[in-house]
């Protein structure tokens, strides 16, 4: 005979797997009629919690856990600094884990949760597309900084990010009405929910709104570290030389792409515009320096811990978007044909 989950009894009652993991818990953020109607789908179908994993749960530590998922990310491991920062000066406590992009934050979150005993989890960088079920297993606070996680049923779930598809479209805007209409593209779509593919989407529309057809043979895919966008640029380069401005999807990857136009013999801003994104505090010491905008890093840590608190205390999840302030650098400029 199968045993019945947790996850069976959330898909007969209608409800999230956190919502049941709150009725059984006891949490008093459950109204009436939902608790009802959970507790009589767990006599119908006779589920037995296990007991130690309850147990488990219960035994919460002072400790939360930052999960930042791409160690090469300039932008990710400063933010990183700021939210330890101002944990301390909250008399809170994080530990730090990092882990490559292809790792799985999840897991580690699991692992962390169930070695540690966090109390609640931010997790930078993550890549809530793959696992958008497991996510709403985890029965702890958890704050996605950078990332929009609107969509995430569970209560116990806050988000705090710019509007990446906006900024994207703000971008590709700029190089426009400076007179740029063949606009290359460098970065990674990925699920539609990520932050990086938001940002393409929203160059995407831009180019649409201003009735430029987008041209695949514009865009080329890269990660977030030089090398791939140095390799980026340079493929982009081996079939066209006809542009005149690029969109790079973060700073480290304008930085790498920036590298490889002047290699293959192109001045920035003179032969191409360049801009990017993340507003990295190495955006100003390029030559030279990248116009960029910029992910206000100190008010995404403060909301990031203050988000987490407020779901540590029974708080219903808010999800928070932030302005994203352009930075005029001189990697940009007028362009006439």
């Amino acid at each position: 005979m199968r045993i019945v989950t947790i996850r069976d009894v959330a898909k007969e009652a209608q409800v999230s797997i956190s919502t049941v993991s709150r009725v059984l818990n006891d949490r008093p953020d459950v109204d009436a009629l939902t608790r009802a109607r959970v507790l009589k789908v767990v006599e119908k179908l006779q589920y037995v919690r296990n007991a130690n994993a309850a147990n488990l749960k219960q035994q919460h530590t002072d400790f939360s856990a930052v999960v930042l998922r791409g160690r090469r990310n300039l932008f990710l491991t400063d933010l990183a600094e700021r939210i330890l920062d101002i944990g301390r000066r909250r008399g809170r406590r994080f530990l730090i884990e990092i882990i490559d992009e292809k790792d799985d934050e999840f897991e580690t979150a699991r692992t962390l949760y169930r070695e540690r005993k966090l109390s609640g989890c931010i997790f930078l960088g993550s890549n809530l597309q793959q696992h958008v079920h497991d996510f709403e297993t985890l029965d702890l606070p958890c704050v996605f900084a950078t990332v929009q996680a609107e969509f995430l049923a569970g209560r116990q779930f806050s988000s705090v990010a710019v509007n990446n598809f906006d900024t994207g479209k703000a971008a590709v805007d700029r190089l426009i009405g400076l007179g740029h209409r063949r606009i290359a593209l460098l970065g990674f779509y990925g699920p539609v929910t990520n932050s990086t593919g938001q940002r393409l989407y929203g160059a995407q529309e831009s180019l649409r709104r201003h009735g430029i057809p987008y041209d695949e043979s514009l865009f080329e895919e890269c990660d977030f570290t030089l090398p791939s966008a140095y390799a980026g640029m340079t493929a982009v380069l081996s079939r066209r030389r006809d542009f005149s401005a690029l969109f790079a999807i973060s700073d480290i990857v304008a930085f790498g792409a920036m590298k490889a136009l002047i290699d293959h013999g192109l001045s920035v801003p003179r032969d191409v515009s360049v801009i990017g994104m993340d507003g990295t505090e190495q955006a100003a010491y390029t030559v030279p320096s990248l116009s960029t905008y910029a992910q206000p890093a100190d008010d995404i840590a403060t909301e990031s811990v203050r988000l987490l608190e407020a779901a540590m205390r029974g708080q219903k999840g808010k999800h928070v978007l932030l302005p994203a302030p352009f930075i005029q650098g001189g990697s940009i400029k007028k362009h006439v044909e």
